[in-house]
């Protein structure tokens, strides 16, 4: 039998989707220290992305150090991308709809939503004079994507989720002495977020479908310095600013097609969404050493301060919609990264790399999504570099993350007057054993 329903549950129901499905959207691709990629250049990718800050090999440093920009003897382009494949394994251990006191979730109790996702750059350099030089980088510096089964356990809380990011970095490097340089540059950061889940309506068989969509702007600036204690030795550090990211756009819900179920062949869409989110600053301080002509090493010290987002609200233009505004509790934490690495150089043409680091997770137990299963992770990694001539080089590297097992209990208060059984009305509990594998190319050009 249907549900009779007035405004004032609709109001409530669509409250309910919203706050659920499109803020989870927008703090997916930000908050999620496992998706804020590294992945921004394949030089240090076989170094476990350790001694980012001080490294220089090339004019993909004016992501990580625009002041080591200082290194670069020629104009020079990079152009590269790094594949990154992850596994994610759930297991449930629970799922019911709260409407319906005790009643399963049907589906399958395991899935996995990861999925490959090919991550570009795209860097040049320009040497001005002796002590300036011009950078500027096309980056990917957050981005998310999985794929839950529709039909599956997890269908309320996610099915798909896409982000894509693009970073555009201009910068300046200024060497005054010869030991230290110098570098900045503002950040433009454009992000797009895609998200879709199931609705339930109390009937399995009649699940709704929600999709949200959201892109918008933000900006920011970095900058860095390098000192040269030697020629073999050199300490960087970076800082990156926080980015304020006003993202909007639509969110529509398709109740489902059933004869007598609510809503049946109904479409709503709410126009106007927004919301204002912050990405935290960061600290690098990274070094490089060389123990003789062949073999040097590197390291890096990261912190992000993933603690400032304590929460995220969504807005409602006036007149698109009304007394919906809602916040969402998020409550992460700050975040430390430890790299070593080491070079070992073997001729003019061929140079071998290796890496390990550890990579903390802002998420905590208790606020963990199925939108976000991350954890604390470690890194073990392996790279190549060939130079063929004056103009060209290639670097090829491969890291493994391992992490630790992740659980999740997602669930909210229910509300029995909804004629939705929502994601917000529904309980997710389970564990993941989780993976990632990356695998990066690239070629540099130089100007001779």
């Amino acid at each position: 039998m249907a549900r009779n329903w007035d405004p004032s549950t609709m109001k409530s129901t669509i409250k309910n989707i919203t706050s659920s499905l499109v803020l989870c959207c927008l703090s997916s691709q930000v908050f999620a220290s496992g998706f804020a990629l590294l992945e921004n250049n394949v030089t240090n990718l076989g170094l476990a992305y350790s001694g980012t800050a001080a490294l220089g090999e090339d004019v993909s440093t004016n992501f990580y150090n625009a002041a080591a920009l200082s290194r670069i003897e020629k104009n020079q382009v990079v152009l590269g991308v790094n594949v990154i494949q992850g596994d994610f394994d759930f297991d449930a251990r629970s799922s019911n709809v709260s409407l319906l006191p005790a009643t399963p979730v049907p589906g399958s109790q395991s899935d996995d939503p990861g999925t490959v996702v090919p991550v570009p750059n795209f860097h040049l350099g320009a040497r001005i004079d002796d002590n300036w030089v011009f950078g500027f980088s096309v980056t990917s510096p957050f981005g998310l994507k999985s794929d839950y089964d529709r039909d599956g356990i997890a269908r309320y809380m996610a099915t798909k989720s896409e982000v894509i990011t693009l970073n555009f970095s201009p910068s300046i490097s200024y060497q005054p002495w010869r030991c230290i340089s110098i570098g900045a540059g503002p950040d433009a950061t454009w992000v797009k977020a895609k998200l879709e889940a199931r609705v339930g309506t109390g009937n399995p068989v009649a699940d709704g479908f929600q999709k949200n969509n959201a892109q918008g702007w933000g900006y920011g600036w970095h900058a860095g310095i390098l000192y040269e204690w030697r020629d073999t030795t050199r300490v960087g550090l970076n800082y990156r600013s926080k980015i304020n990211v006003h993202a909007d756009g639509p969110s529509e819900i398709l109740p489902p097609f059933v004869p007598g179920t609510p809503f049946a062949g109904a479409t709503m869409t709410l126009q106007e969404v927004s919301a204002r989110v912050v990405l935290p600053e960061s600290i690098t301080v990274s070094g490089y050493h060389e123990l003789n002509e062949k073999i040097a090493l590197t390291a890096d010290v990261a912190w992000t301060n993933w603690s400032r987002f304590d929460a995220l609200s969504l807005r409602f233009t006036p007149g698109s919609a009304t007394g919906l505004d809602t916040t969402t509790i998020e409550q992460f934490k700050d975040t430390w990264r430890f790299a070593l690495g080491g070079i070992y150089t073997l001729n003019n043409c061929w140079s071998f790399k290796a890496g390990l680091a550890f990579d903390e997770t802002p998420t905590q137990d208790q606020t963990r999504t199925a939108r976000i299963p991350d954890e604390d992770r470690t890194w073990v990694a392996i790279g190549a570099a060939y130079t063929l001539n004056k103009c060209w080089r290639f670097d090829v590297g491969y890291a493994h993350l391992f992490f630790k097992d992740a659980t999740i209990d997602e669930s909210a208060p229910n509300r029995s007057g909804a004629p939705f059984t929502l994601a917000s009305q529904a309980r997710l509990a389970g564990d993941y054993d989780s993976s990632a594998n990356i695998v990066g190319i690239q070629m540099r050009y130089d100007f001779v």
